[in-house]
């Protein structure tokens, strides 16, 4: 594993331990075993870590998503669905990373979706389109639904991870994928 992946790891740790006010390159050099200087030398700077780090996050999650196998729509669906909430629950600093901080990585819709920069919303796109054409999903724009469906679950995680719900994990995953259901299906 190269030095700026091992880096990157560390500051995942360290956002999870102390939160992002209190995240500084010589925390994660330590974390890492390595001087602040040779953290410096991969990072120009608190924000140059915080990009890479959102970049790194967003990887990690099409990687997740690009393990799931091709199975029939409804599958898919509900486990890109259910991999999203096993990435916020099981890993809330590479969750936040990819989708709650400003790292200068994040996607801006619609530019950044329409203009591909997003291959998990691309294929889960992708896939209601396809949805639509077979009658199993609403009809209307299928970015659209997509992103509605992310903003859907965002907004549940959030609430979710804030003590907002007494359920359990997997009533609340399964409260999730009705969720989603009810969102995309047609009827």
């Amino acid at each position: 594993m190269s030095t700026r992946i091992v880096i990157l790891n560390c500051a995942l740790d360290e956002l999870q331990a102390v939160g992002l006010d209190k995240l500084s390159l010589r925390a994660v050099g330590k974390r890492a075993g390595i001087t602040p200087m040779a953290v410096y030398r991969h990072f120009q700077d608190r924000a140059d870590l915080l990009h890479a780090l959102g970049d790194h996050a967003l990887s990690q999650w099409q990687a997740r998503v690009e393990q799931i196998q091709d199975v029939d729509f409804r599958g898919w669906i509900d486990a890109v669905t259910r991999a999203f909430i096993d990435l916020a629950l099981d890993s809330p600093a590479l969750f936040d990373a990819a989708f709650v901080l400003k790292t200068r990585a994040e996607r801006v819709y619609p530019q950044d979706f329409v203009g591909g920069r997003s291959p998990v919303v691309g294929a889960f796109s992708a896939r209601l389109a396809d949805g639509q054409q077979r009658g199993l999903v609403r009809p209307g724009d299928a970015l659209e639904i997509a992103i509605f469906s992310w903003g859907l679950l965002q907004g549940l995680i959030g609430m979710h991870r804030s003590g907002r719900f007494n359920l359990s994990r997997e009533d609340f995953t399964d409260m999730c994928l009705r969720a989603v259901a009810r969102l995309i299906n047609k009827d």
